[in-house]
């Protein structure tokens, strides 16, 4: 017999396992993002040791610290569970995060980046994310492909790197914004890729 209680706060969660062999306390300290911290719980009250517990939250892809604290005489154990916070997803199969630390996609999680195309540089989505990310665009998803290159695509503007993300581009890119945000008016198409400029396209995209 056992019976999960949810708790939810602000900024954590809590769920209250009970199962015939321990009373647990688990603490998200991140809040609900994920379905699979609903399955974690389910799967712990199946267990019977804490190193059984220890083991299956180890082999979670999407925790990035926990503890565990036991009250032997009372049969009580408390966990506290940090996550992983994803930046992008590829191809939704898997998140990274901002160590691009790859672990499993959940559609359970809220608004992401998301990435399309066949990607192995994640170095350069993030540091592209990093430069791009702001008030002024924000980042639906990211496109690449071998013929056109890097595609960033926000709700107004699409804004193309082509295939080589060079400093010559990222400065072009960063004195584009500023005289942009000077002339208030944001082009539907930034294209990067000529050698000579930055070519606007203020008509459809």
């Amino acid at each position: 017999m056992y019976k999960l209680t949810f708790v939810f706060f602000i900024s954590f969660l809590t769920i209250s396992v009970l199962s015939d062999n321990f009373d647990i306390s688990v603490n998200f300290e991140s809040g609900y993002q994920f379905k699979s911290q609903i399955a974690l719980a389910q799967e712990i009250r199946k267990l019977k040791s804490k190193k059984e517990i220890e083991k299956l939250i180890r082999n979670q892809d999407w925790i990035d610290e926990y503890s565990l604290i036991t009250q032997p005489f009372k049969n009580k154990i408390l966990i506290s569970i940090k996550n992983k916070v994803p930046i992008f997803a590829v191809n939704g199969t898997h998140f990274y995060d901002d160590n691009l630390n790859k672990f499993n996609f959940d559609y359970t999680y809220g608004e992401i980046i998301h990435v399309e195309g066949p990607v192995q540089d994640f170095e350069t989505i993030l540091e592209l994310i990093n430069l791009v990310q702001s008030d002024t665009f924000r980042i639906n998803k990211i496109l690449f492909s071998y013929t056109n290159g890097w595609d960033i695509v926000s709700k107004d503007t699409k804004i193309r790197f082509g295939k080589n993300i060079t400093n010559k581009k990222l400065r072009n890119f960063k004195n584009t914004i500023n005289y942009l945000l000077d002339i208030e008016k944001i082009p539907s198409i930034i294209d990067l890729r000529n050698k000579d400029g930055v070519a606007l396209n203020y008509g459809s995209k």
